[in-house]
C-alpha cells in the first residue's frame, strides 16, 4: 500500500457519490462518467485496496463493512482539499455574476429560501435569478445555470450532484384514522381514501419486511397538481398523503398529522439532485452553492443521507 501512487481524487468522488446515492450509474452521471467507465476505476480500485467497497442487492449497492470502514477516510480528503481550494487566492472574488437556477416550488419556498439568502450573504458580488416552477425546465433553452430537483435526474446531456435525499412520509389526521382505522398493509391503504399528487402514477412502497419497491395505483380520493392543496385535504381529514417530511415535520411534532405504522409500505427514498448542462466544467459560482446546500441538507433530518436508510 505504501508504495502506491495517491488517490485519484476523481476514484475517491465516485466512492463517495456511490455511498450516498446507492447507484454506481448515478454516481458516474454526477461526474460526468459513463457507467461502463465508473465500474471500470471502481474495479481498479478495489483491486488496488485489496477489498470490496460495495456490495451489490437486488437494487442498489451497499457499503460493504470494509467500505464503512474506508469511507470516513475518502470524506476526510474530499473536504481537506474543497477547504484548500476555497483558501486559494481570488476563490471568494471569482463569484460574481448572475446564478440563474430553478427549482420546485414549494421545496424552493421552504427550504431553498433561506439557504440563497445565506449563500448571497456570503458572496457580496453575486446575483441570483431563481425561478420557482414545478415544469421540469429545458435548462439549455430557459438559460438556467442549473436546476434543484427531486427524483432521479433525467437526459444524457445533464451532469448532476447528489444534495440530500427527500424523505417522506404516508400520513393522516387523527379524526381520519379514528373514523377509517389505521392501515397496516399495503392493500389495507388501498381500501382507504388517498390524496394524490397529479403528476404521479402511484405510490412506489416497499413492502413490509423490505424487497423491491412495488407500484401501487389507486383510485384517489383526491387528485391535484398542488401539493399544497393536497397537505391542506390530509390536514382536514379527508384522507391519507403521501407528503415530504420537510414539508409537514411541524404538524407531524404537534400531532396534527399522524404517520402510518411501516406496516403500510415505507415510501421510496427520492434523491435530491443539483442538475447542470454537460459538455463543459459547472461554474465556479453552480459549484459553491451545490457545496452549501449540501452542507446544509445534510444537517437537516428530514433532507439528509442516511446511510441505515
Amino acid at each position: 500500500m505504501l508504495n502506491n501512487p495517491p488517490f485519484d481524487l476523481l476514484d475517491l468522488r465516485l466512492v463517495q457519490g456511490v455511498a450516498q446515492a446507492g447507484s454506481l450509474s448515478a454516481a458516474a452521471m454526477a461526474l460526468g462518467l459513463t457507467a461502463a467507465a465508473a465500474s471500470r476505476r471502481l474495479a481498479v480500485l478495489e483491486g488496488r485496496l485489496g477489498i470490496r467497497l460495495f456490495a451489490r442487492t437486488t437494487r442498489r449497492l451497499r457499503v460493504t463493512p470494509e467500505g464503512e470502514a474506508f469511507l470516513p477516510h475518502v470524506e476526510r480528503i474530499l473536504a481537506a482539499t474543497a477547504e484548500a481550494e476555497g483558501a486559494l487566492p481570488g476563490a471568494a472574488a471569482a463569484l460574481s455574476g448572475v446564478l440563474r437556477l430553478t427549482a420546485p416550488a414549494t421545496f424552493g419556498r421552504k427550504v431553498l429560501a433561506p439557504i440563497m439568502a445565506e449563500f448571497l450573504g456570503l458572496h457580496p458580488g453575486l446575483r441570483l435569478d431563481l425561478l420557482l416552477t414545478d415544469q421540469v425546465l429545458d435548462l439549455v433553452a430557459s438559460g438556467r445555470d442549473a436546476a434543484v430537483r427531486i427524483g432521479t435526474p433525467q437526459g444524457q446531456t445533464l451532469r448532476a450532484r447528489r444534495l440530500g435525499t427527500n424523505h417522506r412520509v404516508l400520513c393522516a389526521a387523527p379524526a381520519y384514522l379514528a373514523r377509517r382505522g389505521t392501515p397496516r398493509s399495503p392493500a389495507e391503504l388501498m381500501a382507504h381514501d388517498l390524496l394524490m399528487l397529479e403528476a404521479l402514477d402511484g405510490w412506489m412502497l416497499v413492502p413490509p419486511g423490505g424487497g423491491p419497491p412495488q407500484r401501487i395505483r389507486p383510485a384517489p380520493r383526491m387528485r391535484s397538481n398542488s401539493n399544497e392543496a393536497l397537505r391542506e385535504a390530509c390536514l382536514a381529514g379527508l384522507g391519507i398523503g403521501l407528503h415530504s417530511a420537510w414539508d409537514i415535520q411541524a404538524h407531524l411534532d404537534r400531532g396534527e398529522l399522524l404517520a402510518l405504522p411501516p406496516e403500510a409500505g415505507m415510501p421510496e427514498l427520492m434523491g435530491i439532485w443539483m442538475i447542470f448542462p454537460g459538455g463543459q466544467p459547472a461554474p465556479a459560482r453552480v459549484r459553491a452553492l451545490a457545496e452549501l446546500l449540501a452542507r446544509r441538507l445534510a444537517a437537516n433530518p428530514c433532507l439528509g443521507d442516511r446511510r441505515d436508510a
